[in-house]
């Protein structure tokens, strides 16, 4: 007799978890303006309308300009806001049931520069430091380039230090791009840094670092 009513409350619980979780549409439409400022809600519609009419979905935008839509999927929406900057929405499943919003928005002057915020199916902002470790300059340093004696001429030299993030099926990618900002110092110091971007795994909780 103690059981059912145990067993009966679980089932709701996971129930709750199902019905929380929303669509991307339902987000996309839903977004603040604040998150995408060149584009409003009405602007975020015409693009959905668009693409189930199959046209291409671009709309004029706040700035002046035109914004596309680049992408879309169950997971993930793509939309380059400007010539020289995009955002990008996607879905990670959280093991609670529902899923985490990532926000990339990225700027492209003379190089990719990326920036991660995080947010709730509410649209509430989450804890970036809990969900991530975000990379620092040296971790895209090999180890040679780390005992380099060096090492302290590269880190003044770089001061400018950008990085673009791209996402994939289980996580998060990260390249360092601004290494030719040093012009023709670039080249001396290219075989310090890794071949490979860095990759984050998505466990349902968090981002882990492989």
């Amino acid at each position: 007799m103690i059981k059912r009513p145990i067993a009966i409350i679980c089932m709701c619980v996971m129930l709750l978890g199902m019905v929380q979780a929303q669509d991307i549409r339902t987000l996309f439409i839903n977004m603040p303006d604040s998150i995408m400022p060149a584009l409003t809600k009405s602007e975020r519609m015409d693009f959905l309308d668009y693409m189930d009419s199959e046209m291409l979905p671009r709309v004029s935008n706040k700035l002046g300009g035109e914004s596309v839509m680049t992408s879309f999927s169950d997971r993930s929406v793509a939309v380059m806001t400007s010539q020289s900057g995009s955002t990008e929405m996607v879905l990670f499943p959280l093991k609670k049931g529902g899923n985490l919003i990532c926000v990339i928005n990225t700027v492209t002057a003379r190089f990719r520069d990326s920036r991660l915020s995080f947010y709730n199916e509410d649209w509430t902002p989450a804890d970036g430091k809990s969900l991530i470790e975000m990379p620092q300059f040296e971790d895209y340093l090999t180890k040679e380039a780390l005992k380099s004696d060096s090492l302290g001429v590269l880190k003044t030299e770089s001061i400018l230090r950008l990085q673009s993030v791209t996402w994939t099926d289980n996580g998060l990618e990260f390249s360092y791009t601004s290494l030719d900002y040093l012009g023709e110092d670039a080249d001396r110091y290219r075989s310090w840094f890794k071949p490979e971007p860095l990759r984050y795994t998505w466990t349902g909780k968090r981002f882990k670092r492989q």
